[in-house]
């Protein structure tokens, strides 16, 4: 007997102006395009980086995030790992170390 083992499609939490008006006021479009590519990079990074976590969920770090300026998002693994990742991890190629302090709070 085969048993299949159904790989986890990541909440990714896409910055939207019907979701988040407040938020578009202050980043704009091309700033929510800028946050959403990031997203999708982080989560890419994560998942060759290390590759034995499990990612749940990515968003917008709000607290970490410079309003308008310099993104930074956040991935959480089933690990109770978060990842804060910003532009300059994804150009370098390299993965912070994880904040376990943080992860779903």
């Amino acid at each position: 007997m085969e048993v299949m083992i159904e790989a986890k499609t990541p909440d990714i939490n896409y910055m939207t102006l019907e979701q988040w008006p407040t938020a578009h006021e202050v980043w704009g479009d091309d700033g929510f395009e800028r946050i959403n590519q990031l997203l999708d990079k982080a989560v890419h990074l994560v998942g060759r980086k290390a590759p034995n976590e499990s990612i749940i969920y990515a968003g917008l770090s709000e607290n970490k995030s410079k309003p308008g300026k310099t993104p930074v998002v956040f991935i959480d693994c089933d690990s109770l790992n978060r990842y804060h990742i910003n532009e300059r991890y994804i150009k370098a190629s390299k993965l912070p170390n994880p904040d376990r302090a943080s992860a779903f709070k």
